[in-house]
């Protein structure tokens, strides 16, 4: 359960940054778009008072919206603001200059500036820390510095974001004595239903014992007929099931692979297979191999034979007659990838990402048809995954691939 709890966790941890973050980026809008208009609003009072910005009387006689964009508006208001006009005529030259309300601002920096507006052809926009207008009525560009409103916005995001992380930690700190809790119900269900399953499977085994010494006896009295075999068939099936069970019961319990050797896959791959090389001939089907020479990999030997053996003994069941079964082993610097495909009906309608889920079949039918159990792929997902790698089914036209992706980066354990 330790992986559970830590992906809770993360969980949580990756929840709370997504909102944080989230509330970070609304406040940013909602900021700057109120410099921006406050911004805006200010250059166009301007304007309409002959590039002067108006006094308390003034303001006094603007509607109630220009007054709520202008908000926080004094007498000294007038004084505080930096900004400066640039006039320029029909041939868009700049002809005369109001700089009087700034200090970092001389008249050849003013001008450059304005130029730079009047070819940017905006109404409005942003040139370094400074907001402007293009008046055409007036023949004028007004330019008004809010670099102290950004500044502000900066430190309130800085100081919003620094309280986030804080309460992200304090979160992930708190979460973390709560998760063992939180975690236990399941942790406890878990452990509970393996024992079941571990105890049913044993209980089991000794009446399946009887039943086939019985089922013996009568063939050996009586002479095998159509029942005692089915009897004998349906034992053996079900005795499969209950050693597929305690193997994924087995695996399950297990966090982390132990026995870790170097494995030579080219050799082990087709010597598996190999072992299913009636079936295959049986539905008069080919079997190609595509194999790198010299793969080696660090694995659980026992665990590697079966995940390969689960994989072929699957083609095998469902391959069409007069199909192909296609084996590709390969290497890069980061993983191995092995491909397991075989001719086969394929349903459109299936979800193929179930097929590793316990007893999932596409068809139901195909149970007694193959004599599966619905486990084995269980198992081979629950091996992949013990050997940090990845499994999934992908469906084509003509049949289906198994493909596995396995690190490279176990070590071998001395």
């Amino acid at each position: 359960m330790k992986k559970l709890r830590r992906k809770v966790i993360l969980g949580v941890l990756a929840s709370s940054l997504v909102v944080f973050a989230l509330t970070v980026l609304i406040f940013g809008i909602v900021l700057n778009t109120h410099v921006v208009n406050r911004a805006d609003a200010m250059t166009e009072l301007i304007n309409k008072s002959g590039g002067e910005f108006p006094d308390k009387r003034e303001y006094d006689k603007l509607n109630q919206e220009d007054q709520i964009r202008l908000y926080n508006y004094d007498e000294e208001s007038r004084f505080r603001l930096r900004y400066f006009v640039a006039y320029y005529d029909e041939n868009l030259s700049v002809t005369s200059l109001k700089t009087e309300h700034i200090a970092a601002v001389d008249d050849a920096k003013a001008e450059i500036m304005a130029l730079s507006a009047i070819v940017m052809d905006k109404p409005t926009g942003n040139y370094g820390d400074y907001r402007y207008r293009i008046c055409e009525d007036t023949h004028s560009v007004i330019f008004l510095d809010v670099s102290d409103d950004f500044d502000s916005v900066k430190l309130i995001l800085l100081l919003i974001s620094g309280v986030a992380m804080l309460f992200i930690v304090l979160i992930t700190v708190v979460f973390w004595f709560l998760s063992k809790r939180i975690v236990q119900p399941f942790e406890e269900n878990s452990r509970m239903q393996k024992q079941f399953i571990t105890d049913a499977s044993h209980e089991l085994k000794t009446p399946l014992a009887i039943i086939s010494a019985n089922a013996e006896v009568l063939a050996y009295k009586n002479g095998e007929n159509e029942w005692i075999n089915n009897i004998t068939a349906q034992v053996e099936r079900i005795g499969g099931l209950i050693n597929e069970l305690l193997t994924l019961n087995r695996l399950e319990e297990v966090e982390e692979i132990s026995d870790i050797e170097p494995v030579d896959l080219s050799a082990l791959v087709p010597m598996i297979a190999a072992d299913f090389a009636q079936v295959f001939e049986s539905a008069k089907a080919s079997v190609v191999y595509d194999i790198e020479p010299d793969i080696v990999l660090n694995c659980n030997r026992g665990q590697l034979e079966r995940l390969i053996s689960v994989l072929v003994e699957n083609a095998s069941k469902y391959i069409s007659e007069d199909g192909e079964f296609r084996i590709t082993v390969k290497k890069d610097l980061r993983h191995t990838y092995l491909s397991f495909f075989n001719t086969c009906e394929v349903d459109p309608d299936a979800d193929y990402k179930h097929l590793f889920d316990r007893f999932y079949r596409p068809d139901a039918s195909r149970t007694s048809k193959t004599g599966g159990h619905g486990i084995g792929l269980s198992i081979a997902k629950r091996i992949v995954t013990l050997h940090n790698g990845t499994i999934e089914a992908v469906p084509s036209d003509d049949g289906l691939s198994f493909n596995v992706k396995l690190s490279n980066r176990l070590k071998a354990q001395r």
